[in-house]
């Protein structure tokens, strides 16, 4: 009975840290986590490659045994993973949140600042080294964690593979390693892109519009739905339409990247893959795990691509591999 009892607390330890019900978010998202993140947490800026403006958001603990850089993915900011952060209040782990060039609060890179854009994918993974030697290691920390989700799991990857012994570990949530555009649809974008067509929308792509919750294809939490849409009429500065034909190019030349490479990878990795994911390829998702060396796979029946604003079932089983993760990497 003991045994059992711990195993429960070990696999569900966030139905025992306070994580808020998706009902209950609107009300708590003003009395809880607002408070919390404007007492705990500090926002700042560091010059990325070639003078770009990047901003972040820290949470540093007097008592930590562990650092977790955050980084968001396409069309994200740091301020939709505020809920995360609110979850995690209770671990002794410090919180470093990045928003990419072209992403969030971060510089946007075209005039028309609702393109999505980024001019070599690897400019990702450089902005990231900059931002870890000018901002996370500022600080000591015993150890360092690296929390990714859709592109910027991609670019986690990434940088695993081209600076070894940066991190000691990854949660790479719904990675891009492989597109769903599949090999005529790359071929289609790279033919664009090659003709000067790159810095245009992809091919039926637009500027932002708020996309109903009936019409949404990444997650199916009505509430964890409108929080998002929310930040985006509170903040209107970090709104993206679709992504450029060249940005798409892009992706695809890091998830190519991060496939040859994975073999490489050598620390613990947790990879949370969507059931339904309408933009990463759940075989190639499969594929990169097989090859990492230490690679944990969570298989989230029904989730879709925003594993950390799914309806509670999910999210709380995401949430508690995560915090799981930390806690087992950080001993």
């Amino acid at each position: 009975m003991k045994n059992m009892l711990f195993r429960t607390l070990l696999l569900y330890p966030a139905l025992f840290a306070g994580a808020i019900p998706e009902d209950s978010l609107p009300q708590a998202y003003a009395e809880k986590i607002l408070p919390y993140l404007n007492e705990k947490g500090h926002a700042g800026s560091v010059a990325g490659k070639g003078g770009i403006t990047l901003r972040f958001f820290t949470i540093e603990k007097n008592e930590e045994s562990a650092a977790l850089v955050v980084l968001g993915g396409h069309t994200e900011s740091y301020i939709k993973y505020a809920e995360l952060f609110y979850d995690l209040r209770d671990l002794p782990v410090s919180i470093y949140a990045l928003d990419q060039r072209g992403q969030g609060f971060s510089d946007h890179l075209l005039k028309d600042r609702e393109k999505s854009h980024v001019a070599n994918w690897e400019d990702y993974t450089a902005d990231l080294k900059l931002f870890m030697d000018g901002v996370v290691k500022a600080k000591q920390h015993a150890k360092v964690f690296v929390f990714g989700h859709s592109l910027a799991g991609a670019v986690a990857a990434a940088y695993l593979e081209k600076y070894p012994g940066e991190f000691d570990g990854a949660i790479l949530n719904a990675p891009l390693v492989r597109t769903t555009i599949g090999f005529l649809g790359t071929v289609a974008v790279n033919t664009i892109d090659l003709f000067g067509g790159g810095d245009g929308y992809v091919p039926g792509g637009s500027p932002y519009a708020a996309t109903p919750f009936e019409k949404n294809k990444e997650t199916h939490s009505p509430a964890r739905h409108e929080r998002k849409l929310r930040d985006y009429e509170d903040h209107p500065e970090i709104r993206l339409g679709f992504p450029t034909v060249h940005w798409m190019a892009e992706a695809g030349r890091m998830a190519s990247f991060v496939q040859s490479g994975a073999a490489s990878i050598a620390v613990p990795v947790l990879v949370l893959r969507a059931d339904e994911d309408a933009y990463v390829d759940g075989a190639g998702l499969d594929e990169f795990c097989r090859k990492l060396p230490n690679c944990r796979r969570v298989f989230l029946k029904g989730a879709w691509h925003e594993i950390l604003i799914e309806r509670d079932e999910i999210r709380d089983t995401a949430l508690a591999e995560i915090r799981n993760f930390l806690k087992e990497q950080s001993c």
